[in-house]
């Protein structure tokens, strides 16, 4: 059985918001607590980048791997402004850079994925 085209599309709305809704909290839901808060973001924004890039892929948008990518960097960019103004959150350079590498990581992922076919 395989997957809706829509499904990547819809993953990335998913992931979108439930980084959003886990970003705004007051902490990390108690699995995430103890992982390095840095390789949180990678390897979220990882996802995230490689989903928006497959979405971006069943819209018929070229570049993909690339708007993947910034698709991921503005949401993590974004979601560190919102930090800013919700106590005990705080904005973070390091974590957008963190972002954007793990994003590069997804879309490089989708790209190379992409060349084998």
């Amino acid at each position: 059985m395989h997957a809706p085209r829509s499904f990547p599309v819809l993953l990335t709305l998913v992931l979108s918001a439930a980084y959003i809704y886990i970003g705004t909290r007051a902490e990390n839901p108690a699995p995430f607590r103890d992982v390095n808060d840095k390789l949180l973001h990678v390897g979220a924004y990882a996802l995230l980048g490689f989903s928006a890039g497959s979405g971006a892929y069943v819209l018929g948008l070229a570049p993909a791997p690339v708007i993947g990518w910034g698709f991921a960097v503005g949401h993590g960019a974004l979601l560190e402004v919102v930090q800013h103004f919700v106590p005990p959150r705080s904005a973070e350079v390091g974590d957008v850079l963190a972002d954007a590498f793990g994003a590069a990581l997804g879309a490089a992922a989708l790209f190379g994925g992409r060349l084998r076919r």
